[in-house]
């Protein structure tokens, strides 16, 4: 087995974390390649390295040390999406990062001995007809159409599967898969749903109309939306990355994508664990 070691070399415990974890992985005779992204970091040493953009290419497995955005930069950067990913949680709150770096060596040695699961993650598939740039681009938690700072309402038409859904009136729209149900999403009003679900949500952002409230497609619906605006241009982020300005009268065309995120998964930390742990929601336990 070969593990490739990549992710976001600005976390301050990177430089802390990396250096004695490829020390022990020498110790224990394992395989690995390290993005070139990591070549400066004190003590990483003399190692086989590739662009952070074909590592999936010399490896068997990705480790992405850093945050659930850092997470969601390696999935996007993979060509082979077959290949799967462990996220070392370095950050926050860490929704997608399944392990904290105190978990690395013992969850590593788990994966040596083949004890750990692979989940297939639902993607989506973006483009804009109209836009300079066309896409495609791959979201894993969500895509958002928003007003750019404009101070102003915007319009966003919206249809599925070409039939008129509603025009909504705010400052934008999420689409979101299941597991990014609990990012842009949760925080937008909308709905926790199991990662592993076959659907699509669909979420006004501050909405004009208390009448517009989130709704959940099934995810072999496709979405198209148009916005029109007074300003200059309404912003389109794929994953918290902005990836084009798009004008009134860009459709922009959302879909299920035919390719999968797989992402490594151990046994005993359960979605709802997860759930209670990074919401704080009360204990069995617990008095009150």
């Amino acid at each position: 087995m070969i593990i490739a070691l990549t992710g976001n070399r600005t976390k301050i415990r990177v430089t802390e974390v990396l250096p004695a974890f490829i020390a022990w992985l020498r110790e224990k005779d394992v395989e690995f390649v390290v993005s070139d992204d990591f070549k400066e970091i004190p003590g990483v040493g003399e190692c086989r390295f590739f662009p952070a953009e074909k590592i999936d290419d010399q490896a068997d497995i990705v480790y992405s040390f850093g945050g659930d955005g850092t997470f969601l930069n390696t999935i996007r950067l993979l060509k082979n999406r077959s290949t799967p990913v462990l996220g070392i949680n370095l950050g926050g709150l860490g929704y997608l990062t399944e392990v904290s770096s105190d978990e690395l060596y013992d969850r590593t040695e788990q994966i040596l001995q083949g004890e750990y699961g692979v989940e297939s993650r639902m993607m989506l598939e973006i483009r804009v007809n109209g836009g300079e740039t066309a896409g495609p681009w791959y979201a894993l938690n969500d895509v958002v159409v928003d007003k750019a700072g404009y101070p102003r309402l915007i319009e966003i038409h919206s249809y599925i599967n070409g039939v008129y859904l509603n025009t909504f009136r705010g400052d934008g729209l999420v689409i979101s898969t299941p597991t990014g149900s609990t990012g842009y999403s949760l925080s937008s009003g909308g709905p926790i749903l199991e990662p592993k679900m076959a659907g699509i949500l669909i979420v006004p952002l501050n909405p004009h109309s208390l009448s517009n409230r989130p709704l959940v497609i099934d995810d072999d619906k496709t979405i198209e939306v148009k916005a029109n605006t007074d300003g200059p241009s309404v912003a389109l982020s794929v994953d918290g990355q902005t990836v084009a300005n798009l004008k009134s009268g860009h459709m922009l065309t959302v879909k299920r994508a035919e390719s999968f995120a797989h992402v490594i998964k151990f046994s005993g930390r359960e979605f709802y664990a997860v759930l209670r742990q990074k919401l704080g929601w009360g204990d069995l336990n617990s008095n009150g």
